[in-house]
């Protein structure tokens, strides 16, 4: 949109004072009108950067810390030591993928960048890939096009902490080396998660514009934008697989990604029925709020469920389904404490739906109970981990998006 026109003002106007939108709405007057009433003026955008091709120093360590110097300044990176991207590097990546260099494969939210293969490769190139990894690495950006809402646009865009999450399924998931035990965070067992998780994020941002500040108004921040690249633990699964759930088969290799938007650790210290072990997940479960916007306003939940737990509900006899029935139905909580935040009057627009919460005291409001999740659809389960009982729960939505990978290899 190179004509929008735009006015800058000092704070966000969501939960802003009365007075404080009113004034420094009148500071800006002037130039809201005049923009409303002429023509667009060209402007360099912050979004923008051409950045110099070639770096020199003492030696090549010297020029590849002057390059990290240039991009880290520019906020091309994640604030880590990145790779140079060279013509050799970035020639190898496009070898790992049946794609030509310049095949468009999506367009990539927020900001709607075009992604192409080769600058695919140039960013996988600076967070260290391998030309196998460039398969994964483009089905998630594919992944992340497909997501509701327009990629997830405003979710990403939002005051709130949403991150993408990865999970690999299928064979390509132990070929690689993805760690699907203690999966998240830093390590040698956890190299490769890391590897395709950075460079996916490096994609994100510089080809979809997800700059802090700019594309990403994230008021605090979350250490989940360090995204990280997991795969399920199916050897140790009684079930299928959650690729299984999104209809591929065994032998296909695919890549599911969830904007996510929080994590708790439910910890079972002795449970060792299914019943047990399911109703402490379903408390777990319970955290977070609903909307009354919409007219269901349940949430989802991505339950990373460790062997320790899945293995002994299995061995009783439930089916997946069944779990997210179950787990669906006992995650119940106070309706009054999940809208406490939220006035019923102004910003709020509460939907007819919810209008009878109007004739409510508060104390009512917190006496009724009800499900977190409208739906067991709204309920994801991948079983992840090491052989302890430990259990990772997301609020997660929209629904997550799975895209085979297969297709993307040479």
């Amino acid at each position: 949109m190179p004509d929008l026109q735009w006015v800058v003002v000092p704070r966000i106007y969501r939960n802003l004072e009365p007075e404080l939108s009113e004034s420094q709405t009148a500071e800006v007057i002037d130039e809201i009108i005049a923009n409303l009433t002429t023509h667009a003026v060209e402007r360099d955008s912050a979004l923008d950067h051409e950045s110099t091709s070639r770096y020199e120093g003492d030696d090549r360590y010297d020029a590849v810390l002057k390059m990290n110097d240039d991009f880290l300044r520019d906020d091309l990176g994640d604030g880590l030591l990145l790779r140079p991207p060279t013509d050799e590097a970035v020639a190898a990546l496009i070898d790992g993928t049946s794609l030509d260099a310049d095949f468009e494969v999506c367009d990539m939210p927020p900001g709607f960048g075009i992604a192409t293969v080769e600058k695919i490769a140039i960013n996988a190139a600076m967070a260290g890939a391998k030309p196998e990894h460039m398969p994964v690495i483009i089905a998630s950006v594919k992944a992340l096009s497909m997501i509701g809402g327009g990629g997830g646009k405003s979710l990403l865009m939002s005051t709130s902490p949403q991150a993408p999450l990865l999970i690999v399924n299928g064979p390509i998931a132990k070929e690689l080396g993805f760690n699907a035990r203690s999966a998240i965070g830093p390590g040698r067992d956890n190299h490769v998660n890391t590897i395709v998780g950075r460079a996916f994020a490096l994609c994100f941002r510089n080809i979809g514009y997800w700059y802090p500040g700019k594309m990403d108004m994230d008021t605090i921040g979350t250490t989940r934008k360090f995204i990280q690249c997991l795969a399920e633990n199916e050897e140790m699964s009684p079930w299928p697989s959650f690729a299984h759930d999104r209809g591929f088969k065994p032998d296909e290799s695919t890549v599911s990604l969830f904007i996510t938007d929080g994590e708790l650790d439910v910890q079972d210290q002795g449970n060792h029925t299914a019943e047990g072990l399911m109703k402490t997940l379903a408390y777990g479960c319970t955290f977070g709020t609903r909307s009354i916007q919409g007219k269901g306003g349940g949430v989802q939940r991505l339950i990373l469920m460790p062997p320790d737990v899945a293995a002994p509900i299995g061995k009783e006899g439930f089916s997946k389904q069944e779990v997210k029935e179950f787990i669906t139905k006992h995650a119940v909580g106070s309706l009054g404490k999940m809208i406490r935040y939220m006035p019923l009057e102004g910003e709020a627009r509460v939907s007819e739906n919810w209008e009878w919460l109007r004739s409510l005291t508060e104390e009512q409001l917190l006496d009724v109970q009800i499900p977190v999740m409208d739906s067991p659809d709204d309920c994801s389960i991948v079983v992840l981990g090491a052989d302890r009982a430990k259990t990772a729960v997301f609020p997660s939505g929209p629904a997550p998006v799975t895209v085979g990978v297969d297709e993307y290899r040479p």
